[in-house]
């Protein structure tokens, strides 16, 4: 079984990646800015943990030692992102040719190459990194995660109101059922140097989700129609983040809501 270095393994989706990993049985090592404590949410038992920075190299090396494949579930927030995505890839990637790693797999978001979004044309680099490194890659895009959308809805409804995104609709996924996409493609199933978008099951309006939501949650806030402002509520009236022609057999949205919380 391949040695499996997870990037960002703490993060929600990297957890869900290191957690599969180990299930499978793969010895995993996870690169985190931060080390969870045991009793955290964040620590996965069975992963080895290791503080590493990838922005300024720091550690690097020592987690890439005996990696067969590296996941890359890194993100950032703000304008720390580009520095994340643009210098830390290039670290990363330049340091795991040199250490013989022979396969790296990237998370990444569909459509991520056609949105003005600062943080998408972000990831969109980050994507080129990836397409360009001597490594056998394979990156996967996903729609949003279901923990977005709700998240949104709940984030709204804590103003007065439960928002609805006019002229929106979303096809979110599991958290889940990305990392299995993400574990096989560390496997190596699918194509070497090759590009798989998937998305959840469905594709619901932001008010049909709102509905759900409002049903399982309890919520009595009235549901509000408002406008996705910028560049991003661009991309998503246009629906550059569904993907029907990759939808997977998963976890829907209705059914996530009646998962216990974490």
């Amino acid at each position: 079984m391949p040695r499996i270095l997870v990037v960002g393994g703490t993060g929600l989706a990297g957890r869900a990646i290191t957690a599969e990993a180990v299930a499978r049985g793969h010895d995993v090592v996870v690169a985190s800015r931060r080390v969870p404590d045991d009793d955290s949410p964040a620590f996965v038992p069975g992963a080895d943990y290791r503080t590493v920075d990838i922005v300024i190299g720091d550690g690097l090396e020592e987690a890439l030692e005996g990696v067969d494949v590296l996941v890359d579930a890194s993100n950032g927030v703000g304008r720390a992102s580009s520095h994340v995505f643009a210098s830390g890839s290039q670290n990363l990637l330049h340091t795991a040719a040199r250490f013989g790693v022979h396969r790296a797999v990237l998370l990444s978001i569909v459509n991520v190459d056609l949105s003005a979004y600062p943080y998408y044309r972000a990831k969109a680099l980050q994507e080129r990194s990836y397409q360009e490194s001597p490594l056998e890659t394979r990156i996967v895009r996903t729609t949003q995660f279901h923990d977005f959308v709700g998240g949104l809805l709940r984030r709204g409804s804590r103003l007065g109101f439960v928002p609805a995104p006019t002229g929106i609709s979303f096809q979110p996924i599991a958290v889940s059922d990305v990392a299995d996409a993400l574990v096989d493609a560390a496997e190596g199933s699918g194509t070497a140097d090759s590009t798989r978008t998937i998305g959840g099951p469905e594709v619901l309006t932001a008010r049909e989700l709102a509905e759900q939501w409002k049903s399982a949650t309890g919520a009595r806030r009235p549901i509000i129609g408002i406008r996705m402002p910028g560049p991003l509520g661009a991309a998503w009236r246009a629906g550059e983040n569904l993907v029907p022609e990759g939808a997977i057999d998963g976890l829907g949205f209705a059914d996530w809501l009646t998962l216990p919380a974490v």
